[in-house]
């Protein structure tokens, strides 16, 4: 879509500016696709795309919206999910959202995949770390070993990793943040601010498992 943008401003001989994504969400409806945990993986790859492909700007559709028997854009309960769930509450998207922002450095790095169901997006920070977001979009879970160049792992790594849960066979109303979920029936964590991430020694070598339908963000620490 990018490259067609630009090749139809170029041939009529106008300056680029920059592409905005005005409006973006699933459209899947009948199970509750669009407040699930699978929304919030494709919410990340489509961050990661718009990051890769240099838009100017993405607004998601929307913040609040209607449950509508789960076919509700919403980011947030305006109110009228049934199972008790708190106004406000936020959908898996939000979580899945989170961790990337938190994961993301200050410039994305060229990464590639082995798997046709893993996708990767690395980035770099001004500080000396370096991230990777993964997004399994395959059903059995990966065993991942990253390989880094040009750039020397210092002492540890950590993640989070992100999975539906058991409620809605793969549509999952409830995202759990390294096995810990919500407290009603959809959303995630409520301490999901403080939860300790997963740590490793990076000096062998850095290797996650990505489960099926599921992401993991991974941090490195820059050599001293």
């Amino acid at each position: 879509m990018m490259d067609y943008v630009k090749q139809r401003i170029s041939s009529a001989g106008l300056t680029q500016k920059p592409v905005i994504l005005g409006e973006w969400n699933i459209t899947s409806s009948g199970s509750k696709q669009q407040v699930s945990h699978i929304n919030g993986l494709h919410a990340v790859m489509i961050l990661g795309e718009a990051l890769k492909n240099k838009f100017g700007m993405t607004a998601r559709w929307d913040l609040a919206n209607g449950w509508s028997n789960g076919d509700d854009h919403g980011l947030f309960n305006i109110g009228d999910e049934p199972d008790g769930v708190p106004k406000w509450n936020p959908r898996p998207a939000f979580y899945q959202m989170y961790f990337f922002q938190k994961f993301l450095g200050d410039r994305l790095v060229t990464s590639t995949s082995t798997s046709s169901d893993l996708i990767s997006y690395a980035s770099s920070f001004t500080s000396g770390e370096t991230a990777v977001a993964l997004i399994n979009k395959g059903a059995d879970a990966k065993s991942v070993g990253i390989t880094f160049r040009n750039f020397r792992t210092g002492n540890n790594f950590y993640w989070y990793t992100l999975t539906g849960g058991s409620d809605n066979g793969e549509f999952s109303r409830k995202t759990l943040v390294n096995g810990t979920g919500p407290a009603v029936a959809s959303g995630g964590p409520a301490d999901y601010k403080t939860l300790s991430p997963y740590v490793a020694p990076a000096g062998s070598g850095v290797r996650v498992t990505v489960p099926g339908r599921a992401a993991v963000f991974l941090v490195v620490d820059k050599k001293q």
